[in-house]
C-alpha cells in the first residue's frame, strides 16, 4: 500500500509503503510492515527508516488526541478495554496511560497467550488483566480500543455503555469490520474520522453500514465541528473515532525522528 504525502510547513515530502499481512498474527509477526522514505522539497533523499514503530506510535497518538477531545478527562475515565493484543494494542495502552490513570485495563484476544504476553509486558500496577470475552472486556468500560485484524464485527451495541468512547483502529479496508451494525447505526453513536473521504472509501465499518460521519478530527482540533459532535458531550451518546491513519502523520513523525537524530549526532 503506497502512502505518499507532502508537508510544506516542515519542508519534507515522502512515501510510506506498507505491507498488510493479517495472517502474520499467527506467526508472531506484526500484521503491518513497511518502510518510510523522507525527502526534502527539492527531492533529495534525507533518510529511510522502518515504518513499524512510526506507525504504531503515530496511530496511538492520533487515537489519544481524539479520546482526549471526545472524552474529557474530568471526571477521569476508570476502565479501559482493549480488544486485540498486537502492536497497536501495546501502543494504545502506552499512549492512553499518558492521559489517564485507569483503575482497570481489560484485554481480550482470540489467542489467550498473546493477551497474557501483552499484560505481562505492560502491567505496572496490577491494573491490567486478561478477560474471557469481548463483552466482559467492554462492560462498563469508559474507553474501548479495537485493534484486531478481524474480518467480522467483534464489538456490539450491547457491549458498550452510553457515555463511552470507542477507537476503531484495526479494520483498515472496505471488507474488514470490528464494530457491529447496531452500534454503528445507533442514533446515540457519534462518529468522528481522521479523514472523512478516506473513511467513506476504505473503512469497512462505515462502508458496509452507510453510517454517518459527523466530523473530522482536524475540525474538532480547530473547534469547528458539527453541532452533533461537541467537545463537551454528555452521557447520552457514544463517541466513535475511526482511525485509518494518514500519510502526513507518518512524515511528520519521521521528520521528528530524523531531526532528533541530527541533533544527537
Amino acid at each position: 500500500i503506497p502512502m505518499p504525502a507532502i508537508v510544506p510547513s516542515r519542508g519534507v515530502m515522502g512515501l510510506k509503503v506498507v505491507c498488510a499481512v493479517p495472517s502474520n498474527s499467527s506467526r508472531n509477526l506484526p500484521t503491518h510492515l513497511g518502510m518510510i522514505q523522507l525527502y526534502n522539497l527539492h527531492g533529495v533523499l534525507l533518510c529511510e527508516m522502518d515504518a513499524e514503530e512510526i506507525t504504531a506510535r503515530r496511530t496511538a497518538i492520533s487515537s489519544a488526541i481524539a479520546t482526549h477531545l471526545l472524552h474529557p478527562p474530568s471526571p477521569s475515565p476508570q476502565i479501559l478495554a482493549v480488544v486485540g493484543a498486537g502492536v497497536q494494542a501495546a501502543s494504545h495502552v502506552t499512549a492512553l496511560r499518558e492521559l489517564y490513570q485507569f483503575s482497570e485495563i481489560r484485554v481480550w484476544n482470540r489467542t489467550v497467550e498473546r493477551a497474557s504476553s501483552l499484560v505481562s509486558s505492560l502491567s505496572s500496577g496490577g491494573e491490567m488483566r486478561v478477560v474471557g470475552s469481548v463483552g466482559e472486556a467492554c462492560r462498563d468500560a469508559d474507553i474501548i480500543c479495537t485493534v484486531t485484524s478481524s474480518p467480522e464485527p467483534v464489538v456490539k451495541r450491547e457491549h458498550v455503555k452510553l457515555g463511552a468512547h470507542v477507537n476503531i483502529v484495526g479494520a483498515s479496508s472496505p471488507v474488514t469490520r470490528e464494530i457491529a451494525d447496531d452500534l454503528m447505526l445507533d442514533p446515540a453513536t457519534q462518529i468522528v474520522a481522521d479523514c472523512t473521504t478516506a473513511c467513506l472509501q476504505e473503512a469497512g465499518d462505515v462502508v458496509q453500514t452507510g453510517a454517518k460521519v459527523h466530523a473530522e478530527l482536524g475540525s474538532l482540533l480547530l473547534k469547528n465541528c458539527d453541532d452533533a459532535t461537541q467537545r463537551k458531550r454528555d452521557d447520552d451518546h457514544i463517541t466513535v473515532f475511526k482511525n485509518l491513519g494518514l500519510a502526513f502523520q507518518d512524515l511528520i513523525t519521521a521528520d521528528m525522528v530524523y531531526r532528533s537524530y541530527l541533533q544527537a549526532n
